[in-house]
């Protein structure tokens, strides 16, 4: 996990999660200036914890995957869950999570996005952010592998790019909740101004999704476990 000021979002309700079916944590901060790194250092299972004081995210996005992911290495692992601040799993995730790694014919697995929308409970279900899209986060490491990582400087992934082609996996119905809009209209304006500084030509994600951010309408749903 990569973290940035993130002790007043949702960090300790990620991290208590977490610590109920993950054995180990790796987390690198981005160059928090809140409490965020002294929340991480009370969790036992959080064994990494390493702090910059430059942040990478939107600069140099593949250098801060890159130095999480050795330093996820240096623990020795066997299975690895990409999981940003402000994701969860459904609960049925902990009940599966076991069956899932403890085989031995798939190498990854992806799911399904739910982005909730100023609520923590309703998500939004138009446009681009419709829970249609995979994306892949849990992945068995295998020493001697060839990894890669996607050079772009935002929106590179968070796993190596190179897994699915590489290797066999599939698709899982199991959900990830994000919150990562979840918060008030200031938040969102806030992390709408930063895509539009970082990525002005849109290099890495539609102009027009970046401006759906501020629709003043989305269509939502329910979030029904």
């Amino acid at each position: 996990m990569q973290v940035k000021n993130e002790a007043h979002r949702y960090l300790r309700m990620v991290l208590n999660d977490l610590s109920e079916y993950v054995d180990e944590i790796v987390i690198l901060d981005d160059g928090s200036t809140d409490e965020t790194v002294e929340i991480c250092r009370s969790y036992s299972k959080v064994v990494s914890l390493a702090t910059s004081n430059e942040s990478m995210f939107g600069v140099n996005e593949r250098n801060l995957k890159m130095k999480l992911f050795y330093r996820t290495l240096a623990t020795k692992p066997d299975w690895i869950l990409a999981i940003d601040a402000d994701e969860m799993f459904e609960e049925r995730f902990k009940q599966e999570v076991r069956s899932m790694i403890n085989q031995a014919r798939w190498d990854w697995y992806a799911f399904r996005f739910y982005h909730f929308w100023h609520s923590m409970t309703h998500y939004r279900v138009d446009k681009l952010w419709a829970p249609v899209q995979y994306g892949p986060r849990l992945f068995r490491y295998l020493p001697g592998s060839k990894y890669t990582w996607n050079p772009q400087a935002l929106h590179g992934g968070s796993i190596p790019q190179n897994v699915i082609a590489d290797f066999p996996g599939k698709k899982s119905d199991l959900r990830i909740r994000h919150f990562g809009y979840a918060g008030t209209l200031e938040e969102t304006r806030r992390k709408y101004e930063f895509y539009i500084q970082r990525d002005p030509d849109s290099e890495f994600c539609p102009r027009e999704h970046y401006e759906s951010i501020l629709d003043e309408n989305p269509v939502l749903e329910a979030w029904v476990e």
